[in-house]
């Protein structure tokens, strides 16, 4: 099992003499756990020994400008912010390739302007960051296959900025240089832990390929990016679906991959439903063991979950495990998109999810009491991406510090 989590974290008052300086840190924990080796023991409880023995972790962490920050080399904000980003995805590791080059390998696999631009080892932007260019117009940048190549800065055909592989996630448009940032910090929280577990399995496929059929990969979360990064969703759900065909093609399982909610409205309500079900001394709606399929029309009218064909790149089900833990997943379809804009109704339909049984099964060993509806991978990487409250404030100066004495001539 892999489960990636992630956190982050505005430092206010990085400075004692420059109270409104802010700066931004994110940090991402993988954990490989052997699922095998920690339930090979007796009893009903799980032996903290044997977790310890059955985890290795590895954290991947980033510090970024917040508010009020000078930049060495560019005096605009924004534009600082943004050499930032491309240099946390440039040098950070994840096994043996970068998050750009996670990145281009998921934009193989986006829609075909992508797909071409990333054979030439380009990125496509949606649009120029300078506010004052014509291409800053979407549509303009689109006819126009606006592009930055990986491996270095490009610039803009109409205005000469420089522009980045990372301006096509738009989390420049979210920066604030006079406020607060925690809204584009989350964006990029969330669009590198997506990208980790690609390169996780991308990793295992090179280095140890008979280990993916007997491995899970799990996210914290709904499968789906939002935002303006939302474009995205199809290169992941492409790469996965690469992943997949290449395993049948070497006669292996696909591994499984899913992700599961903690909180929001469908969380709420799966347990509302079940819960009324009880006090009314009724069937219970989802049975142990059992799953309920979410219909287009279910999650958009009931669950009022919206862009669901711009954001899922996995199908949400409710499912009730076991162990009685209420569990709100999505799990990718082998072939096409999660959800769809046309009438049909069967995208729903089991037999788009081949690996759903086993995701199901899986489920069911891997059950946790840390907190209410966890799973064991969940808590382990969670526990591992979370900052020490106690000694935070000390850390985190410390790590500003160090950053910025490292940028000093």
């Amino acid at each position: 099992m892999v489960a990636v989590d992630g956190s982050s974290h505005e430092y206010e008052e990085a400075f004692d003499r420059y109270p409104s300086t802010r700066v931004l840190y994110l940090q991402i924990a993988g954990v490989f756990i052997d699922l095998q080796h920690m339930q090979s023991q007796t009893g009903p409880f799980v032996s903290p020994s044997r977790i310890a023995e059955a985890l290795e972790a590895s954290v991947v962490s980033g510090f970024l400008p917040g508010s009020y920050l000078e930049h060495d080399h560019f005096s605009d904000p924004y534009e600082a912010f943004r050499a930032e980003l491309y240099d946390l995805f440039s040098s950070t590791q994840v096994q043996n390739r970068t998050l750009l080059e996670i990145l281009l390998e998921v934009q193989r696999y986006g829609l075909e302007r992508d797909s071409e631009a990333a054979q030439r080892g380009e990125i496509l932007l949606p649009k120029c960051p300078n506010r004052e260019c014509t291409l800053n117009d979407p549509s303009a940048a689109k006819q126009s296959r606006l592009r930055a190549p990986l491996k270095r800065p490009g610039e803009c055909p109409s205005c000469h900025k420089i522009l980045w592989a990372t301006d096509t996630f738009r989390v420049f448009e979210e920066f604030r240089p006079d406020s607060t940032n925690g809204e584009a910090l989350g964006r990029i929280r969330d669009i590198v832990e997506h990208l980790v577990l690609v390169g996780v399995a991308l990793s295992f496929e090179q280095l140890y390929p008979r280990l993916l059929s007997q491995t899970a990969f799990l996210y914290d979360g709904d499968l789906a990016v939002f935002g303006n990064s939302a474009r995205i969703f199809r290169g992941l759900l492409g790469c996965w679906q690469a992943l997949w065909r290449r395993c049948h093609g070497r006669g292996q399982k696909p591994p499984v991959v899913l992700g599961i909610a903690k909180s929001g409205y469908p969380v709420e309500h799966f347990k509302g439903i079940q819960r009324t079900a009880l006090v009314a001394e009724r069937e219970l709606p989802v049975p142990r063991q059992s799953f309920m399929r979410l219909d287009d029309s279910y999650m958009e009218e009931v669950l009022r979950v919206q862009s669901l064909t711009e954001t899922y790149y996995g199908r949400k089900f409710f499912y009730h495990a076991a162990d009685g833990q209420l569990l709100v997943i999505t799990v990718p379809p082998q072939e096409g998109l999660a959800y769809t804009k046309e009438s049909r109704n069967d995208f729903d339909n089991p037999s788009r999810f081949p690996t759903l049984r086993r995701t199901l099964e899986v489920l069911d060993r891997m059950g946790s009491r840390l907190y209410d509806d966890a799973v064991i991978p969940v808590s382990l990487a969670h526990n591992w991406a979370a900052y020490p409250l106690a000694n935070a404030d000390r850390v985190l100066r410390v790590l500003t510090e160090q950053a910025i004495r490292n940028r000093e001539p």
